[in-house]
């Protein structure tokens, strides 16, 4: 199988402790679709392989992204029909930052 990649940034983020800092790591190293993180001057590029990428996985994205004020409009690359049915929910606390205030239709296959 070979790896669709995707290159997600996370920039100026802020850790208020050394353990925050380290849990951020940690999570980012759970995270099976996670393939490398590089951190240049105020910007941690994560490399993702979107492959690997399913619900409980892209939930956790969210999740991630919300905690540490990482811009979420960069996540909808995993946009697709898999996902749809509740990743384009409205009301999800996620789909402003996402898809802005008026998402288009742009779901892909």
């Amino acid at each position: 199988m070979k790896m669709e990649k995707v290159e997600l940034q996370a920039d100026s983020v802020v850790f208020y402790s050394p353990r925050d800092e380290a849990q951020f790591f940690g999570w980012l190293d759970q995270m099976e679709c996670v393939m490398e993180v590089v951190g240049r001057g105020r910007i941690i590029y994560i490399q993702v392989d979107k492959r690997r990428v399913d619900a409980e996985v892209l939930r956790d994205i969210l999740a991630f992204f919300q905690r540490y004020r990482i811009a979420m409009e960069q996540l909808k690359v995993f946009d697709s029909e898999a996902f749809s049915t509740w990743f384009r929910r409205s009301d999800a606390y996620w789909y402003r930052s996402v898809f802005g205030a008026r998402a288009q239709s742009s779901v892909t296959a």
